[in-house]
């Protein structure tokens, strides 16, 4: 059955390392086409976000590492350089339009995708919207603690861009169907997070939520954000 998120909270509190020494500055000063404004924006947690934490771990790795960003709303977002959403797990397909026409302007978008927390229902729906937009495909939520088996498996979400990373994860995944080209990060051999192109922009996709170890104070989670408002 599924984790609780009391448990998962639980689970990547223990299992975190320090937090990062010193801070990181902001490398990322203007979209690489000049279409977008300069600046990162963090989708505000919401009735669409599955898990309230990841929008604070955020919020908080942001903070933490020296990243300059603004709190919006999916329907005030204008279109940056960067823009994040933690834990996404219901939006319209009008929103997602909206995200696609930011892409296609230059925005990179990191969709951390909350999904595998839904009810079997709202996943499908989510999963169709995924792919008619993004054309990412996903497959079926897996539990890490649905089985002893998967509890004694070094549970590791391994991250080969912005930077090679292994990042614990005790909660729910959903793995992602990427070409070889596209895939950053996997779990097992499954393709758990994904890069890709939209326009001028760049989608970067996560099956695997990283903002609750991001509050928790991972340090190999905060590296990753780093990178990631660096690259």
């Amino acid at each position: 059955m599924p984790i609780s998120r009391r448990r998962f909270l639980g689970c990547a509190a223990g299992a975190s390392a320090a937090g990062l020494a010193g801070s990181f500055g902001w490398a990322r000063t203007a979209s690489r086409n000049g279409a977008v404004a300069p600046g990162c924006k963090l989708v505000v947690s919401g009735p669409g976000c599955a898990l309230q934490e990841s929008a604070a771990g955020y919020e908080s790795a942001l903070s933490s590492v020296g990243v300059r960003f603004q709190h919006a709303s999916l329907q005030s977002l204008t279109p940056v350089s960067t823009i994040i959403l933690p834990a996404v797990a219901s939006v319209s397909q009008a929103d997602l339009a909206r995200l696609v026409d930011f892409l296609e302007s230059g925005s990179t978008v990191l969709f951390e995708s909350g999904a595998a927390f839904s009810a079997p229902g709202e996943f499908s729906f989510h999963r169709r919207l995924i792919k008619r937009m993004f054309g990412l495909g996903l497959h079926s939520p897996i539990g890490l603690w649905d089985s002893a088996d998967s509890f004694k498996r070094s549970p590791y979400v391994d991250y080969r861009w912005p930077l090679e990373v292994k990042v614990r994860d005790f909660s729910r995944i959903v793995p992602v169907d990427a070409a070889d080209g596209d895939a950053i990060a996997w779990f097992h051999g499954l393709p758990v997070a994904a890069r890709r192109r939209v326009g001028n922009g760049t989608l970067v996709f996560l099956g695997s939520p990283l903002g609750p170890h991001l509050l928790s104070g991972d340090r190999e989670a905060r590296r990753w954000l780093a990178a990631f408002c660096s690259s």
